[in-house]
């Protein structure tokens, strides 16, 4: 009843309230608007909202990591983390952060927690990519790529690259 009794104050006191022409302009521009946006998608800017989707190569825990200062998640070893959603990675480079986990040994005996940083090139994106994967390689080594969907364009890596072949290169 009385979101009715507002809705017919709004229309009958504002909208009826302007000069025709007005009317007419702002129901050309939201028809304008709506016009770009469902059926002109090349001309809407560049997504910069991602997910962040880790990929481990080593044989340590990565205890926690980030891109440009979003933050990742966290990997076990040989393996892949969860999806971390709704960051916004923009920029022409990447700088990537990683802890490593820790031991109980090495916990209890108060060492610090080693920690990594790389700036590398961020690779090019496509206005269908949505998910940035990053690969821990061994040696410090990161990868990244983009990707519309949960599949990495590196996935053709082995889980273990210490079991690559001699002489073959990631």
């Amino acid at each position: 009843m009385l979101v009715n009794w507002i809705w017919n104050w709004l229309v009958d006191n504002i909208w009826y309230g302007l000069p025709k022409r007005v009317r007419w302009g702002l129901g050309a521009l939201l028809a304008g608007y709506v016009v770009w946006l469902f059926f002109l998608p090349d001309l809407h800017p560049m997504p910069t909202d991602t997910s962040i989707r880790g990929h481990s190569h080593i044989d340590r825990p990565i205890h926690r990591f980030w891109v440009n200062g979003r933050w990742g998640g966290n990997l076990g070893p040989y393996g892949g983390g969860g999806t971390v959603c709704c960051q916004r990675i923009s920029g022409d480079t990447a700088e990537v952060e990683w802890v490593y986990g820790r031991t109980v040994e090495e916990f209890e005996r108060g060492d610090e927690p080693e920690g990594h940083r790389v700036t590398l090139p961020m690779p090019e994106r496509t206005r269908e990519d949505r998910y940035l994967h990053v690969h821990f390689l061994p040696n410090h080594e990161v990868k990244l790529g983009w990707s519309p969907n949960l599949v990495s364009p590196y996935d053709h890596l082995p889980k273990r690259l210490d079991q690559v072949e001699e002489g073959a290169h990631p």
